[in-house]
């Protein structure tokens, strides 16, 4: 064989241990990114989410809590809950109140995510936020009703995530 033909392999071979690397970095720069969402996601494991269930018990990742949903409307101001939140303790807590957060689901935030890695670093932008009055007193094995109206919140086909936090409560063994 010539000569140029060796340098024609030669330079046909450098190209596709090029294109080859190209295409693992590419894949690794994928699989990065999966990584990132799926830890951003993980940081969101421990949030107290419900969803607008009537009638069902649902335990909040803290502690114990529940909260059961009695009413769960549509409105034109946005979705209004009314409900029963539980005290599994054995402690009295005063001033409750319960501020809840609704969100578009997890996973519609991949995109915006994939765009600006921070958009999705202090959790994912509200669609409506509220807080209901504050629950005077909760005690030990009790219950104690509430009631709010989560604004800009409408009935769509993919659903809302509501997450749930509690706000302002003191803690005590005594009433």
């Amino acid at each position: 064989m010539s000569r140029r033909w060796w340098v024609v392999l030669l330079i046909v071979g450098l190209c596709g241990a090029d294109g080859f690397q190209f295409w693992q970095i590419h894949g690794m720069r994928k699989d990065l990114a999966d990584l990132k969402w799926s830890v951003a996601v993980q940081g969101h494991d421990k949030d107290n989410e419900i969803t607008p269930d009537v009638g069902v018990i649902q335990f909040l990742r803290r502690g114990g809590y529940s909260i059961q949903l009695n009413a769960v409307k549509y409105t034109g101001e946005g979705l209004h809950l009314e409900g029963f939140v539980g005290n599994p303790t054995h402690l009295w807590l005063s001033n409750l109140s319960l501020k809840f957060s609704a969100t578009k689901n997890l996973y519609e935030y991949r995109d915006d995510f994939a765009k600006d890695e921070f958009s999705f670093f202090f959790g994912p932008q509200a669609v409506g936020e509220a807080q209901c009055s504050p629950i005077s007193v909760l005690s030990p094995g009790g219950t104690q009703a509430f009631e709010v109206t989560i604004p800009n919140v409408k009935q769509t086909k993919n659903g809302i995530r509501i997450t749930v936090a509690f706000t302002g409560e003191r803690y005590s063994y005594t009433p």
